[in-house]
């Protein structure tokens, strides 16, 4: 019983310790006070308010009951210790609430917006600090080649000092030079198809030299396909004739998902005697290896990035190298990514070409440095850079003779140099006797399979075509819609140029007056590829994900 007591003790005072404030709804109230009608309210609150209606009880304001101080019965509260903090007066009701909320809201998003501004100041500060530093680290390395290139000549030239010292002392005092004449097989065959040797200035000579064992190499496979060729370039019996051309239909394969926008650039595997690999780079940043004879799919590699335009993307064989859009060099090789060794610095790369060997990669910039890589495991090696033009930032874009010892070299002011790979020396340049019709930049440049003609185009949509036999531009084709790719059949009967507006057209070489026009949508031809015994052709445009085949 006497428990029982105490417990309803207890839960008296916790109900007088949590009373409620009649006036302002305050709880608990430090002071409370009950008036004679009933309600309970704070003794200092209601006071204040008796002053205000000179004593009339403010909850019946519609009746004449005055009340007095002394009418006032106090109340006391116990344990207010234990007693939680009172709630905000404001918050006591929805609207209250929605309003603390919407402060609250603006006070977050008012301290977001001033972080967001400051990051975005830092961002700017250190974007601005490592482009600095960039740009600090090229120059350095600049610097650094220069260098090396300065003690290389010093030497070249130090070497050359004695030897010709010593060769004055030995002929005793013999006015007369003597030159001696080629005695490398390999040399004497490779005159016969690049065009004849010319002076070359000191400034366009080899820094550094290409390696022997690499240009053995080289002079090897230049053997064994020189040899082959005139078998593998000669008409057969069934070889297309124009009338076949003229009927030639598209048909449409995609090989890209449907978020690609377009194709912006499409390379042979180099076998144009047989329906080799297909490669296509496309706006979903993949590329599609597609086995033309077998017509499936190889494989989709994911390479993050675009290929920078129809002259960066080159394929020989399984190697297949290709310049993205943000300006890095890579080489896919079975499945494998390489990429040049780290100490190598590559600006602006205006042309990228793989050599027959699948082992070697010729890497120009516009600068006009060429730079020539031995892929090794898993790296691309360096062995040997040097400068392919007269005129620094001339170089425009590079060209490789199907036998792989004459790399052509595009010029700024629309001139093409032939460069001697075995000799390491400027063999001619086509344009500079004033043959050139064009003074503009050349961006593409292709090769017959047999490799007598070259084809060039220049930035103002002009087709120079050379005969390299003679030196000689043998015509001359203007497009003023602009032309991206180029073409030769397999054994150089035909020669076909995709312009800017879509259409491929396909004229008969010695007989250029001839043109056959295959169209099929809007959009720049991004590539040509001919079939075998020139029954079919395969392009692709910039505004499409499909391939098309050309064929009967």
């Amino acid at each position: 019983y006497q428990q029982h007591q105490q417990q309803q003790q207890q839960q008296q005072q916790l109900r007088m310790s949590t009373f409620t404030c009649a006036l302002s709804g305050q709880s608990p109230i430090p002071d409370p006070v009950a008036l004679p009608t009933g309600e309970i309210c704070s003794k200092k609150l209601l006071l204040q308010k008796l002053l205000e209606t000179s004593n009339y009880n403010p909850f019946h304001t519609g009746t004449s009951l005055k009340l007095d101080e002394s009418q006032l019965v106090s109340l006391s509260s116990a344990n207010t210790n234990e007693i939680l903090p009172p709630r905000t007066a404001n918050q006591n009701s929805i609207p209250a609430l929605l309003t603390t909320l919407g402060s609250e809201y603006d006070s977050l998003v008012l301290e977001l917006f001033d972080t967001r501004k400051a990051l975005e100041e830092t961002r700017k500060e250190l974007s601005h600090a490592l482009y600095q530093n960039d740009a600090a680290v090229r120059v350095i390395a600049r610097v650094v080649m220069e260098r090396d290139m300065a003690r290389r000549d010093l030497a070249n030239a130090s070497v050359s000092v004695n030897v010709g010292v010593s060769t004055t002392t030995a002929e005793s005092g013999s006015k007369r030079k003597r030159v001696e004449e080629p005695t490398d097989t390999t040399t004497a065959a490779a005159a016969t198809t690049a065009p004849a040797t010319t002076d070359v200035t000191p400034d366009a000579a080899s820094n550094g030299g290409i390696p022997d064992t690499i240009k053995k190499e080289l002079k090897d496979k230049w053997t064994s396909l020189s040899s082959s060729r005139k078998a593998n370039t000669k008409a057969t019996e069934g070889y297309a004739t124009p009338d076949d051309i003229s009927s030639f239909s598209a048909q449409k394969k995609s090989y890209h998902k449907t978020s690609a926008k377009g194709i912006v650039a499409m390379v042979g595997d180099g076998n144009a005697s047989s329906n080799g690999h297909i490669i296509t780079s496309s706006t979903d940043k993949n590329m599609t290896i597609y086995d033309w004879k077998e017509e499936k799919v190889l494989s989709h590699v994911s390479a993050k990035v675009v290929a920078g335009g129809v002259e960066l993307l080159h394929c020989v064989g399984d190697t297949v190298a290709m310049v993205g859009t943000d300006g890095d060099v890579k080489v896919y090789l079975n499945d494998k990514v390489i990429v040049p060794d780290e100490k190598v610095e590559l600006k602006d790369v205006v042309g990228i070409k793989v050599h027959p060997t699948g082992k070697h990669v010729f890497v120009a910039e516009s600068s006009g440095l060429i730079h020539l890589f031995e892929i090794d495991d898993d790296v691309m090696v360096e062995a040997a850079v040097w400068n392919g033009v007269e005129e620094e930032g001339s170089c425009t874009a590079i060209g490789l003779h199907p036998d792989g010892l004459i790399l052509a070299i595009g010029r700024k002011d629309g001139k093409i140099g032939l460069w001697d790979l075995n000799t390491e020396k400027l063999a001619t340049t086509l344009g500079e006797s004033g043959a050139s019709e064009s003074a503009s930049p050349v961006t593409t440049i292709g090769f017959s399979e047999k490799g007598v003609h070259l084809a060039a185009v220049d930035a103002e949509g002009t087709i120079a075509v050379w005969d390299l036999r003679k030196q000689k531009s043998i015509t001359s084709i203007c497009v003023p819609e602009g032309v991206a790719c180029v073409s030769f059949c397999p054994i150089g009967k035909y020669f076909a140029y995709g312009t800017a507006n879509g259409e491929v057209i396909v004229t008969i070489v010695k007989d250029w007056d001839k043109k056959i026009v295959l169209s099929d949508g809007k959009g720049k031809v991004t590539g040509l590829l001919w079939g075998k015994d020139a029954k079919s052709i395969v392009s692709s445009q910039s505004t499409s994900r499909m391939v098309k085949f050309w064929g009967n």
